[in-house]
């Protein structure tokens, strides 16, 4: 039973913040060109603007579970808005494209220590039959951020408010931000720190791996696949392959462990890893979709952005429909594929002979929504429903990261593609 009297205020504080992430992803691939105009940037330039975020975000999730369960959850997640809040506030005011990939940098580090904690959180703080509107309330907002970051950031470019025009986007994660801290620090309680060190080398060798195998795919096309991005490809592998090994005999060892191996060989979490990886593939379609729009059609930003919206629609109500009718798990899991596959398959088909979507399009992306919206949740409560509490932590920053790495293979060589000159 949970000892938590005011859980829901908490949740609503903790989806808000990590609202931020997914908020942030999308909003800036509307900016760029106004990023460019206002600092000559060049494309390599405006491509670390998106990456240099896709890389760090990615890369670090994977140790913030784990951060959660040693000091606390609700320290870690502060300690992630306040790095956001700053880095925000150094985006909008740097002098430079240079103070603005080291800002964005921030912003991913910030963003990487913010979803485990809720993941972790919601296992932590609801009970079974509480848990699945938990998780439903969780997934709509990577829905509703796909749909305000289209509306807000069209809006918020075209305002130009005190002469300002990009830097609104990244103003505007402040008041969010202070929101959500305080809401954290008057409703969430501090836990016990464990008494336990931290994997330094484990930490040192799976970001490594996650970073060689995420450059790869940002930066392959760009160098004409040269053969040293083949290297870092075989490094990445070889890093992992050290990093499981290592991890292994430290758990022999009975030493700290940044990932028990244990978790991966429960078959009821790891078998879900995969489908997580592919269902996130679709971030793509926000930096593609909207792009083939404004530079092949001619549409303006707020009106490809309003294209958008539909996906972002049925993403925002499939968790919410996971949560209010009561099914089994597995009927949620048959349904979110087939609407996602099928209607990507008929879209296809579509475009292939229609240049300007229309209503059977807008439909089609809305019950693509819909399936990724009942696939999130539906999985995420599959892969923790076994979890112990002691490696919820663990096993959040495993699934965040499979989740980031997804959308990373999704977006990544897309936005290789669609920012080449």
């Amino acid at each position: 039973m949970s000892v938590y009297k005011n859980k829901w205020t908490i949740l609503c504080y903790l989806v808000v913040g990590a609202f931020l992430s997914p908020l942030d992803y999308f909003i800036v691939n509307m900016a760029l060109p106004l990023i460019e105009k206002s600092y000559k940037a060049s494309e390599s330039q405006l491509q670390m603007v998106i990456a240099i975020y896709g890389l760090t975000y990615p890369s670090l999730v994977v140790c913030s579970g784990k951060l959660g369960d040693i000091y606390g959850r609700r320290r870690i997640f502060v300690i992630g808005l306040w790095t956001f809040l700053f880095s925000s506030l150094g985006c909008a005011l740097s002098p430079s494209i240079n103070f603005l990939l080291f800002f964005r940098f921030l912003q991913g580090l910030g963003a990487s220590l913010l979803a485990p904690q809720v993941l972790a959180s919601i296992k932590v703080i609801f009970d079974e039959p509480e848990r699945t509107k938990a998780l439903g309330i969780f997934g709509s907002v990577f829905g509703l951020a796909a749909i305000i970051s289209q509306l807000l950031g069209g809006i918020l470019l075209g305002l130009e408010l005190w002469g300002l025009t990009w830097e609104l986007i990244f103003l505007v994660n402040i008041p969010i931000a202070a929101t959500c801290l305080y809401g954290v620090y008057t409703n969430m309680p501090k836990e016990r720190i464990q008494r336990q060190g931290i994997d330094f080398w484990g930490i040192v060798l799976v970001v490594s791996s996650l970073v060689c195998f995420i450059t790869r795919v940002v930066y392959g096309r760009g160098y004409d696949w040269a053969w040293w991005i083949f290297v870092i490809i075989g490094l990445s592998f070889l890093l992992l392959v050290l990093f499981f090994n290592y991890e292994q005999n430290r758990e022999k060892q009975g030493l700290s462990v940044l990932l028990e191996i244990s978790l991966l060989k429960s078959s009821d979490f790891s078998r879900n890893l995969p489908l997580i990886l592919f269902y996130n593939f679709t971030a793509g379609l926000f930096i593609c979709y909207p792009y083939y729009l404004q530079i092949h059609l001619g549409w303006t930003v707020l009106a490809s952005g309003l294209a958008i919206l539909p996906y972002g629609a049925g993403f925002f109500l499939g968790p919410l429909l996971f949560a209010k009718w009561n099914r089994k798990n597995s009927f949620w899991i048959q349904l979110g594929l087939g609407l996602l596959s099928g209607s990507f398959v008929l879209l296809a088909l579509l475009f292939g002979n229609y240049d300007t979507p229309n209503s059977i399009m807008h439909a089609l992306f809305l019950f693509a929504g819909l399936g990724h919206g009942v696939l999130m949740p539906s999985m995420m409560k599959e892969s923790i429903g076994s979890v112990a509490n002691k490696q919820i932590g663990a096993a959040s920053g495993i699934i965040s990261t499979v989740m980031q790495v997804g959308s990373v293979l999704g977006g990544g060589s897309d936005r290789n593609t669609f920012l080449q000159p």
